[in-house]
């Protein structure tokens, strides 16, 4: 699951972000970081999404057996997904979508934004104090 997450995020993040820049008439700060919280809002957003059923599957198996969960005689990421799909119909693996989404995408976005910032600030740091050389 946290691979997919990853690799969802980091490609939509970049694809975003390069679309977003296009669009952008100037270069200015302000719209920059416009363009990094909404590149990663997206991403965050999009990648949870994208994971919100490998994370029903995980959660169903942590809490088997606890509180009169079900539990699952084989622990297969296909074996559980089938058995919730039969069970509780395939809506099941969309539960929690909701909360995932309001959860990623503002984290990412902020992570993102502070993230470039940083970059932008030790860029100028760094800049300014190398030495002349000739």
């Amino acid at each position: 699951m946290n691979a997919l997450f990853t690799a969802v995020h980091f490609a939509t993040y970049e694809a975003m972000k390069k679309v977003l820049s296009e669009i952008s008439l100037e270069n200015a700060s302000e719209e920059q970081i416009l363009v990094h919280l909404t590149a990663g809002g997206v991403a965050g957003a999009l990648a949870s999404a994208v994971t919100t059923p490998l994370d029903v599957v995980k959660t169903k198996l942590q809490c088997q057996g606890v509180c009169g969960a079900d539990k699952f005689s084989n622990t297969s990421i296909r074996m559980v997904l089938k058995q919730i799909v039969a069970k509780e119909w395939p809506q099941a693996l969309l539960r929690g979508l909701k909360a995932r989404v309001l959860f990623h995408a503002p984290a990412a976005a902020i992570c993102w934004s502070t993230y470039e910032a940083m970059k932008i600030f030790l860029h100028h740091v760094h800049e300014s104090s190398v030495p002349f050389q000739l």
